[in-house]
């Protein structure tokens, strides 16, 4: 697959049937250069701003945590420990390792096959790695929302087959603690700097906490932001070709997308059943998605829905990553497979019937939500 065909699977992907009081899906975009914005500009509070498009508007600003500010030691602590093998079961995988900084914070793999050292590159785990972009702003995280809190989130892998320091949490956390103190002791001196805590007397949870908002303050990095939309809705004429605005057009519009991609994420931060795993004959799904969560029935099926920000860069899609390309994701959505889960999404009773046209102008708009490159200097050298 090129990088232009990864773009729009994720736009045209999850569009589930809430609507946002803040999102119109009947509003039209021109199909030119020029701007037709099809709602009353408007100031953004952040910028003064008059955007084109102001319910999809810029990020904000980062989330200032006063409560744990962002310093250059915490960052370089959580650099560390982002990029340090030597913390998981193995010996040979990192956070790195599926969420590769070099890679819009994710694979690019069907599912994630986090170590790569022989025998322990097969089995894969069972889902795909969502990218960490804007994963800071974040009120809940991963594919079926088992995480709200962005430390615990980051320091979770670490008690799965990710890193394997336990089959659990309570397992894992004094494992954890051993690694950075008895085996890289030379971390004890950078937490120390970082959070004024000795990590060798500290209960193993809070040594955990610790690690995963140093990560968190790494991740504040990994921001997909001043897109080609961006320039656009704030009045750059050139920033987006015909198709791009055409394809805002057909995104608000037939197509349905900003009905879940709202919002400056371009996510509702919610989940919606679009038969990506509809039931076997049995009547059970390969992946029950968010009910494993809530154990609420009509959560069965159901998944994040992703943000669309650096979208172009994480093919493959859906939560398994069973849609290898842009166009693979269109026709399972303009076709009967989506509503092939009886739990799918009642916006898809309806067929989108989107044309071979309005599929290239969405591709061409989701390829315009990617945002200025990602620079990160992995360490010199580790603890």
């Amino acid at each position: 697959m090129t990088p232009f065909l990864r773009a729009c699977l994720l736009g045209a992907s999850l569009c589930g049937a809430a609507s946002l009081a803040s999102c119109s899906s009947s509003s039209a975009v021109g199909t030119g250069g020029s701007q037709d914005s099809g709602a009353a500009d408007a100031a953004t509070p952040e910028t003064g701003v008059a955007l084109r498009v102001p319910e999809l508007g810029p990020l904000p600003d980062l989330p200032a945590w006063p409560n744990d500010p962002p310093t250059p030691a915490k960052i370089a602590l959580g650099s560390d420990l982002f990029f340090d093998v030597r913390l998981s079961g193995s010996g040979h995988t990192a956070c790195t390792s599926c969420h590769g900084y070099q890679t819009a914070f994710q694979d690019n793999l069907i599912t994630a096959i986090p170590d790569r050292s022989y025998p322990n590159d097969r089995p894969a785990l069972t889902r795909n790695t969502l990218s960490f972009y804007n994963i800071v702003y974040a009120p809940i995280m991963r594919w079926d929302g088992s995480q709200t809190d962005l430390a615990s989130a980051m320091a979770f892998p670490w008690s799965e087959a990710n890193m394997n320091l336990g089959t659990d949490v309570p397992s894992a956390q004094p494992v954890l603690q051993h690694r950075l103190t008895v085996d890289v002791p030379g971390y004890v001196a950078l937490f120390q700097q970082a959070y004024g805590e000795d990590i060798r007397t500290a209960t193993p949870a809070a040594v955990w906490k610790l690690a995963g908002r140093a990560l968190s303050a790494f991740v504040r990095q990994a921001i997909s932001r001043d897109a080609p939309f961006d320039r656009w809705n704030a009045g750059d004429d050139s920033a987006m070709s015909a198709s791009a605005v055409a394809g805002l057009g057909v995104f608000r519009g037939k197509g349905h997308c900003v009905y879940c991609h709202s919002g400056p994420f371009f996510t509702d931060f919610s989940f919606h059943n679009i038969s990506s795993s509809p039931p076997g004959p049995d009547g059970k799904r390969a992946d029950e998605g968010r009910y494993d969560v809530t154990g609420v029935e009509a959560d069965r099926g159901k998944f994040l829905t992703p943000t669309l920000r650096g979208a172009y860069d994480t093919a493959p899609y859906f939560h398994d990553g069973q849609q290898p390309g842009l166009f693979s994701v269109l026709d399972h959505l303009n076709g009967p497979d989506v509503t092939a889960d009886p739990n799918h999404d009642t916006l898809f009773d309806t067929p989108l019937g989107l044309t071979t046209d309005d599929e290239t102008n969405l591709i061409a708009f989701v390829t315009a939500l990617r945002g200025t490159p990602v620079t990160i200097t992995p360490p010199a050298s580790l603890p």
